[in-house]
């Protein structure tokens, strides 16, 4: 058995094929990427791409750089298709190498130039079942990091494989001086660049351990160094805590395996090349010195501000996320390889939800079948590959478990993650497809020696397996036509008065408004609505208190165009007027700040307390458990314009909480202050909310349930785009679907408050309109009954006949079960004197209702007839 790629395979005809599958690929992309943003990361990472920005740690400056570079010859096609189409080309060139790799690997058990035609068939399979993969798919529409990470591990795969090819004894170094260089480079697309490293360098050593591998001399080795490596670990990873260093740990564990490794090649490679390769490391993390030069310059994007050395390893170290341990589950490994990986891994292939419809077959049914295919054929796959080469075989499997199990440990994902998180293994799944496409060849061998006859209806099959799994996936991505996430960010500025300030909650509400003010995009529309008028200032009040609020108005002015002259100067979008707080980051002194120095945010608190607002309990900023019943008082400019909320003793105030209260405390009544409905917990200022749509404007007047019906029905009405929400042809994820509710909420809104006027017809009118935008339609069923039948009733006794029977039927329509129609189909028939139909409708509800009483109404009414 051989070590390395043959050359079994043509190179011209190699390089067309390989060309080949990356333009049908691109092709493919082209027809379905977003061409505005998408919900989660999409929107930051198009935005800090346009304008230069510092998106969320780590920072992915390599890619933040590249997708500035491309925006700056966009040549007027907006930034939001640049930065998405960026990652359809990396993805397309991650599929090509995907078939160069599985041909090299391929022809490591082929026997002649004649079977080279294997090679291809496999690369091609391989690399359609990657291109269309579900999450692979998904993160080549639109603006993800994780293309970028596909494209470099694919290529790093790839050259590996061509030094495996041409090196002798570690000989050719210059090939894996460049893998090293790429490796880093890639770290500042995404950390997890280096996930398959190990992999890479067991490929590169392996011949050496072969020779040794046998001997009681090797394993001795190698369990004295991972007790080492442990006790190393196990050493400075509660030192590094003590001494405000949490990766120390993974620092020294570093260290030692670069030891181990200097110990055992040095003899290998030249001192030039450890020192060149050490050089290109260093150069290749170069890039992350954007982040520390473009964070001094204060962007409108710029979180963590890391522009100095504690904020920047901080933020590189992902320290806002909270520091983790692969050594300390944050579920069981059985929980993250069952229900999170594997899960992951069963939605890859063969849309279930497509397919069933196609077929008109159970989607379980789907699921298993299809499932089943990819775990047989993959297992096969690797079986068939051990079978013909045992070598390419460990290559592939240190690869696919490092991506896999390895990765699964390392990430250690909590069992309450906020969203699926299937991106960190599409690398385990674009590798799971060499095995398929093995398995392939497999079932075609059987055929050549068994039914060579059949041997082309096999290939033919083989082939069809990844484009029958394209079709099934083409609706689910085709993301061409949806605006929805602008919508939604649009929506939510849109609603806001001039100069407003709106706290958001997370990814979904934040970034969609983050981009929509940020970047142009042709599709975007700006409305503002007209400014409330404010309370009149009582002229009897003491002038020293109306001169103290005008020179707080004068202030708030000053303010306000010094964070405009800041924004227009960064931003291309539309409401650049209003400041966007999201809670999440307001835990955080630099955030904070960022809002007060550029947002026009008043926060009248001392930067000592804002800084150590994390650390030290005398920071009016620190969290706290209120000791007892504790009133906040919020005052406007007029002082008729004030109110109180009241903190119960036990209750627990964070950061946010804290700057929350303060945000408002210092800013009300100089500037309408909203917060977005996405937003759960509104830190106990829920009964001075007034809902006005997709938003809550902070009052002072006290209640539950407060409504400004006016400006709620202006919004749904005319101000909101709903663009593609009620296209049947656009697909809508499980997220979108939840987030379009939050549409429906408002209707439902304004449907409640016509019903607390007797107004049936807009009350009836808003809450279909409002169950359009629901996925549970059904649970509202019951309430258009209630609805329906209490305006039955009511046109009944205005004795418009009519409208009275309409609305008896609607309400039989939607819940025949209703417990009240029998008898206020009776009553109702009674009162406007329409026996006849009232017994048909009787006899409608009569499979759904006491059958006893149905009958008994009915005979009454035909007395009365």
């Amino acid at each position: 058995m051989v070590f390395r790629p043959q050359p079994f395979v043509n190179k011209r005809v190699n390089l067309y094929i390989g060309l080949s599958v990356f333009f049908f690929t691109l092709v493919i992309y082209f027809l379905t990427f977003a061409r505005s943003l998408s919900f989660w990361d999409a929107g930051e990472y198009i935005t800090c791409s346009s304008i230069l920005g510092v998106p969320h740690p780590p920072g992915n400056p390599f890619y933040i750089l590249l997708g500035r570079f491309f925006t700056i010859f966009s040549l007027g096609i907006p930034h939001a298709q640049i930065v998405n189409f960026l990652s359809s080309i990396l993805s397309a060139l991650a599929v090509m190498f995907t078939y160069f790799f599985t041909v090299k690997l391929v022809t490591m058990f082929l026997k002649s130039a004649e079977e080279g035609w294997q090679a291809y068939l496999a690369g091609v399979i391989a690399a359609l079942f990657t291109a269309f993969s579900s999450t692979f798919w998904d993160n080549a529409i639109e603006a993800e990091v994780y293309a970028g990470l596909a494209f470099t591990i694919n290529l790093i795969v790839w050259l590996t494989l061509i030094w495996r090819e041409k090196s002798e004894n570690l000989s050719h170094l210059n090939w894996l001086l460049l893998i090293i260089y790429l490796f880093f480079l890639g770290f500042g697309i995404h950390q997890t660049s280096l996930q398959i490293a190990p992999a890479v360098l067991f490929i590169a050593v392996y011949p050496l351990l072969k020779a040794t591998i046998r001997t009681s001399r090797f394993w001795g080795r190698t369990f004295i160094y991972l007790f080492i490596i442990i006790v190393v670990y196990m050493i400075f990873n509660p030192l590094g805590k003590n001494i405000q260093i949490p990766d120390l740990a993974k620092y020294m564990v570093a260290l030692v395996l670069f030891v181990i490794l200097f110990i055992h090649l040095h003899s290998h490679v030249p001192a030039k090349a450890w020192w060149l390769a050490l050089f290109l490391i260093l150069a290749a993390l170069s890039t992350h010195i954007f982040l520390l030069a473009r964070s001094e310059h204060r962007p409108f994007i710029n979180e963590g501000h890391p522009h100095n050395l504690k904020l920047f390893t901080d933020y590189i170290l992902r320290r806002q996320y909270g520091v983790t341990s692969m050594f300390v589950r944050r579920a069981s490994f059985w929980y993250q390889l069952k229900d999170q990986f594997l899960t992951y891994f069963s939605w890859q292939f063969f849309n279930t939800e497509i397919i069933s419809r196609w077929f008109q077959i159970p989607r379980q049914l789907i699921a298993v079948l299809g499932n089943s295919i990819i775990f047989l054929l993959g297992i096969w796959g690797a079986i068939f590959h051990y079978r013909k080469n045992k070598h390419s075989f460990f290559y592939m499997v240190a690869l696919f478990f490092m991506a896999s199990l390895a990765m699964v440990f390392v990430m250690n994902l909590s069992d309450a993650e906020v969203r699926d998180r299937e991106y960190f293994f599409v690398t385990a799944y674009n590798f799971w497809t060499v095995w398929l496409a093995i398995g392939c060849l497999g079932i075609i061998a059987y055929f050549r020696r068994k039914l060579p006859r059949l041997v082309p209806v096999a290939i033919i099959l083989a082939l069809a397996l990844p484009l029958f799994n394209l079709a099934s996936q083409y609706h689910v991505h085709d993301r061409s036509r949806e605006y929805i996430a602008l919508g939604y960010g649009q929506n939510i500025l849109n609603s806001l008065e001039e100069n407003a300030i709106v706290f958001t909650n997370g990814d979904n509400d934040t970034f969609p408004v983050w981009y929509a003010q940020a970047v142009y995009d042709p599709a975007a529309e700006e409305y503002i609505h007209p400014s409330s008028e404010p309370l009149p200032l009582d002229p009897d009040f003491d002038s020293a208190i109306l001169a103290e609020n005008q020179l707080a108005i004068e202030i708030t002015k000053r303010n306000i165009e010094k964070a405009m002259r800041y924004k227009n100067s960064q931003c291309s979008g539309i409401r650049k007027d209003v400041s966007v707080a999201n809670l999440s980051l307001l835990n955080t002194p630099w955030y904070i700040k960022q809002l007060r120095d550029h947002e026009g945010i008043e926060f009248n608190i001392p930067d000592s307390h804002i800084d150590s607002c994390q650390d030290d309990p005398r920071s009016v900023l620190y969290p706290r458990q209120i000791p007892k019943d504790t009133a906040v008082t919020i005052k406007g400019i007029n002082p008729d314009d004030q109110f109180t909320v009241t903190y119960k003793r036990g209750t627990v105030l964070y950061i946010k909480d804290l700057a929350v209260i303060q945000i408002i405390k210092d800013n009300y009544g100089k500037r309408p202050i909203y917060f977005a409905v996405t937003v759960p917990d509104v830190i106990g200022f829920d009964e001075h909310l007034r809902n006005e749509g997709m938003v809550d404007r902070l009052v002072s007047t006290r209640g539950e349930n407060q409504y400004n019906l006016d400006r709620l029905i202006s919004n749904i009405d005319t101000v909101y785009t709903y663009e593609g929400i009620f296209d049947d042809s656009i697909y809508k994820d499980r997220n979108m679907k939840r987030l379009l509710n939050n549409y429906g909420a408002a209707y439902v809104r304004a449907s409640q408050f016509y019903h607390s006027l007797s107004d049936f017809d807009n009350s009836v009118q808003y809450l279909e309109k409002g169950m359009e935008f629901m996925v549970d339609k059904q649970r509202f069923y019951n309430s258009m009954s209630n609805l329906y039948l209490e305006g039955s009733f009511h046109f009944a006794d205005r004795e418009e006949k009519e409208k009275s029977q309409s609305y008896l039927e609607n309400a039989i329509n939607y819940n025949p079960a209703n417990r009240g129609l029998t008898q206020a189909i009776y009553r109702i028939s009674r009162q406007i004197e329409s026996h006849e139909r009232g017994i048909e409708l009787l006899n409608m509800i009569k499979p759904y209702q006491d059958t006893m009483a149905v009958n008994t109404y009915i005979s009454l009414l035909q007395e009365k007839d």
